[in-house]
């Protein structure tokens, strides 16, 4: 039987976390009291979640995937055992997110500052891809 499991974030900010969800292509639910979490053959998460991206818009997948706020105001992501480790909605997906949402922060704060921004490069390393934002000075 499949379970939901807890997946730590750094996530704090959930208008750019919605943000982020929508450029990978989901229509999240925003609940702020909180929506309960759907899994395969009627598994329940035990807390509300406040940002959900329902199952029916992840392929193949059999739970919905929630996040919940915790008492130090991050986000964890809540995602079904099964989907995590047979439909692509672990780690690496996971980190999908949290990259599009950190590039979403820093894009705010870089207009806020009065910043330009001049583009987005993904640079290959030793240790894996890194996205550089490049700004000016107005």
């Amino acid at each position: 039987m499949s379970k939901f499991e807890e997946m730590r974030t750094s996530v704090t900010e959930a208008q750019y976390l919605v943000e982020a969800l929508q450029e990978l292509g989901y229509q999240p639910v925003v609940d702020w009291n909180g929506q309960t979490l759907l899994g395969y053959g009627g598994a329940v998460w035990r807390e509300k979640a406040q940002i959900v991206i329902p199952s029916a818009q992840l392929k193949g997948s059999l739970a919905d995937i929630g996040f919940v706020r915790d008492a130090s105001g991050v986000y964890q992501a809540v995602i079904d055992d099964m989907d995590r480790n047979h439909h692509g909605l672990g780690v690496a997906w996971l980190g999908r997110v949290t990259q599009t949402y950190k590039e979403k922060q820093t894009m705010a704060v870089a207009r806020a500052k009065g910043y330009v921004f001049k583009g987005r490069e993904v640079i290959n390393t030793p240790t894996g891809q890194k996205v550089q934002l490049r700004f000016a000075v107005r």
